[in-house]
């Protein structure tokens, strides 16, 4: 029976954990051209070891590699030692980069002080900072006829694909991925870290106290480093955020009221000309962020390229 993932605070990132292992215990098993009964030879469960190197977690064994089973399939398959097994190479980015949008999106999954510092941190992205804002839902008015109509205020200022779920998923993962570019150096050292702290405290256990080395983890190293880049009042986001929120408000405020009039059958604007003054601010603002997102992207790249020395 397959595991759930309600048995775990970090559903994304242990099964991402697993399944990496896995496949580098399939992958070197292909390139030795070793059969699973060479690989247990020793009187060991050819089935545990099919299930291990498949990936396949069960009740009975929900964290991959049981205990009894992490030197054989070192020895066996040549690894180095343990931590290459559990972790592969420790200067592999295409590992940690994966590894560290997925413990992110797990802890923003969950309400909290955590998710919240993480919030702000990634409003220093301005894509992510101009589809954010919190007065994003859609209002509903009664127009003349008797039908409901909707007001959405983020989609008339920045484009109703900017209000699509899955534009707003995409843009969260971008936005924690340009975290993760910005500071990699940084990153790649906490993750290395974590991949050694754990391997020393749980040498041959497997994987049985993930959950709790992860806990470990978020709390004293990743949530620090989350604080240390939360943005200050500099912010080309933040500005963008405040900028839109304050459209918004201005936008809800005038369409209500619209809406209202429009209702009770006295027409749409008390003012025609200060309507379009409004839709010509919008436009401007539109404009206005589209050049700081292209600035914003030529300023990251230079300074990456400044200080580590890549774009």
């Amino acid at each position: 029976m397959a595991v759930s993932e309600t048995e775990t605070k970090y559903p994304l990132t242990t099964d991402f954990i697993y399944s990496v292992c896995a496949k580098r215990l399939k992958e070197r098993k292909m390139a030795l051209r070793m059969t699973d009964a060479e690989i247990v030879a020793g009187g060991y469960d050819r089935k545990v070891v099919n299930r291990i190197i498949n990936g396949t977690r069960t009740r009975n064994n929900p964290f991959l590699i049981p205990p009894a089973y992490v030197r054989p399939l070192v020895a066996a398959l040549r690894f180095e030692n343990d931590y290459e097994l559990y972790w592969g190479a420790a200067d592999d980015e295409s590992f940690v980069e994966p590894l560290f949008f997925k413990l992110v999106s797990d802890i923003q999954e969950e309400s909290g002080e955590n998710a919240d510092i993480i919030k702000r941190v990634l409003l220093d992205d301005v894509h992510y900072a101009k589809v954010l804002p919190t007065i994003s839902s859609s209002y509903e008015y009664v127009g003349t006829d008797g039908e409901y109509y909707p007001i959405s205020p983020l989609a008339d200022i920045m484009g109703s694909e900017q209000v699509h779920p899955e534009t707003r998923k995409r843009v969260k993962e971008q936005a924690i991925r340009r975290l993760f570019w910005n500071t990699k150096p940084m990153a790649m050292d906490m993750f290395r870290a974590f991949f050694q702290e754990t391997n020393n405290r749980d040498e041959n256990k497997g994987f049985h106290k993930l959950d709790r080395r992860l806990d470990d983890f978020v709390e004293q190293s990743l949530m620090p480093f989350m604080a240390n880049n939360v943005p200050d009042e500099k912010s080309l986001g933040l500005r963008v955020y405040a900028m839109v929120e304050a459209d918004m408000a201005r936008y809800v405020e005038t369409g209500l009221i619209n809406a209202q009039r429009a209702a009770a059958g006295f027409g749409s604007s008390t003012c025609p000309e200060h309507d379009e003054i409004l839709k010509s601010l919008m436009v401007a603002g539109r404009d206005y962020i589209e050049q700081i997102e292209g600035l914003q992207a030529r300023h990251d790249a230079l300074l990456r390229k400044e200080k580590f020395g890549y774009i």
